[in-house]
């Protein structure tokens, strides 16, 4: 990395999170040259949660009645929440920004993806802002490998985005690697224009070896952010596991079933080798050989999982997070044709409980179960979108619209499926899931 002028900087200590928390965020000042770090107590937490209510509450304690967009003390804040950088909840990767916008003079907050919310959260802070206007140019770097922030001087630097990100994410990992822990903050030339300039956060793609951007686009909070002279804002992570242990996951406390089908044969690891060698063993995919596996097994046996996980290097928790999240994925078999009762509120009314009962009845099994022959697999779901055919029912792969209860029994014959064998030569046994 070559010399850069130093306008200031500021080591911290570098903290664990509990229960989702760092229990402080960060404040940079770019007109008072300063770095503080703001306490996050238990009456924030109470109140705020985190995301988009700890930005206002940093911002409420910044602006006044006549702060404007571009009002020195106009905070730019950033934050994730408690669930930040989780694998088992959707959403948990975004960051929610926050400013007063110079196209409404209103608060604006916008949510974007990418790697920098949990960043932030794995580099000890909950939430931070960036406030004051620069003298100069300059670039924003928090490195929670090192421990430390620093401000240095921009002028020599590109402004647009794509140039700016491919440097700085080259410029600040040490090796290939590490240049996934890297995220880019920037806005671009057009923000020093317009008042509708956006944020664009940078992720490195490995396989494709550059970098890619998500926006924060709304209210033109790009345009505060070049407005105090910013031209990025830097975040080194330091390499995480990313998913929690599986014995330490809640998520993983609830799985059901709680037995897992073991199906130890030669056959079937060979014929798992080769579903996974289809996807070059690439943990990227590891979505996609999961749905090969389910196809061809009619569930993910754990074999499969501890293959996937030797293969790829994936950590296991987060193939549990996979299995367990996506309806699609089953850790218990399935039978070969799946039939689904919609319960969304145009099929309820008209009588989708009954339905479901008489399927029940007529199957001898639970809603989730599957029959013991292994025909028939039985599910409850939100909504098949058919609403205008209600009450829907789909089994197989048919969806049939008007359904009676009382013709249950009858589209059970009329669809009628033959019993799958499991591959030859291989007997399941199902092993308590601890």
């Amino acid at each position: 990395m070559h010399e850069r002028k130093i306008l200031f900087e500021t080591r911290y200590q570098l903290r664990d999170l509990d229960r989702g928390y760092a229990n402080r965020a960060l404040r940079v000042d770019v007109s008072a040259r300063t770095v503080t770090e703001v306490p996050v107590d238990d009456r924030m937490k109470q109140l705020w949660t985190g995301g988009k209510g700890f930005d206002l509450w940093l911002t409420f304690r910044e602006i006044n009645k006549n702060t404007k967009w571009d009002s020195p003390e106009n905070p730019i804040c950033f934050s994730a929440g408690p669930l930040g950088g989780t694998t088992s909840f959707p959403g948990a990767g975004k960051t929610i920004v926050t400013a007063v916008s110079p196209m409404t003079q209103s608060m604006m907050d916008c949510n974007v993806g990418g790697y920098f919310g949990p960043f932030l959260k794995f580099a000890g802070f909950d939430a931070m802002m960036l406030t004051g206007i620069s003298d100069t140019e300059c670039i924003i770097v928090i490195d929670s490998v090192e421990g430390l922030v620093r401000v240095y001087d921009a002028t020599d630097d590109a402004v647009d985005s794509h140039i700016l990100a491919e440097e700085l994410t080259g410029q600040f990992a040490r090796n290939e690697i590490e240049k996934r822990n890297i995220a880019v903050v920037s806005a671009g030339t057009a923000a020093n224009f317009v008042r509708m300039g956006m944020l664009n956060f940078s992720f490195y793609d490995w396989r494709r070896g550059v970098c890619r951007f998500k926006q924060a686009a709304r209210g033109g909070i790009g345009t505060v952010f070049r407005h105090k002279k910013i031209k990025a804002l830097v975040l080194r992570s330091r390499s995480m596991t990313p998913a929690w242990r599986v014995e330490e996951n809640l998520v993983a406390a609830r799985i059901t079933p709680k037995k897992l089908t073991r199906m130890e044969c030669p056959t079937v690891r060979e014929e798992l080798d080769r579903i996974i060698d289809r996807w070059h063993a690439d943990p990227e995919y590891v979505i996609e050989m999961m749905q090969d596996i389910q196809e061809r097994f009619r569930h993910i046996p754990k074999v499969a999982l501890d293959q996937i996980q030797h293969r790829t290097r994936t950590p296991l928790a987060h193939l549990y997070h996979i299995a367990t999240f996506y309806k699609s994925f089953s850790l218990e078999p399935r039978g070969e044709t799946i039939v689904q009762v919609c319960m969304g509120t145009a099929c309820h009314v008209k009588g989708a409980a009954n339905i479901l009962d008489s399927f029940e009845r007529v199957l001898g099994i639970p809603t989730g179960g599957t029959t013991a022959d292994g025909k028939y697999s039985l599910e409850a779901v939100a909504c098949l979108g058919a609403c205008s055919i209600a009450p829907v029912v789909r089994i197989g792969e048919e969806i049939m619209g008007n359904v009676e209860s009382r013709q249950v029994e009858k589209l059970l014959k009329q669809y009628a499926a033959p019993g799958a064998a499991a591959p030859a030569g291989c007997a399941g046994e199902e092993v308590d899931h601890d």
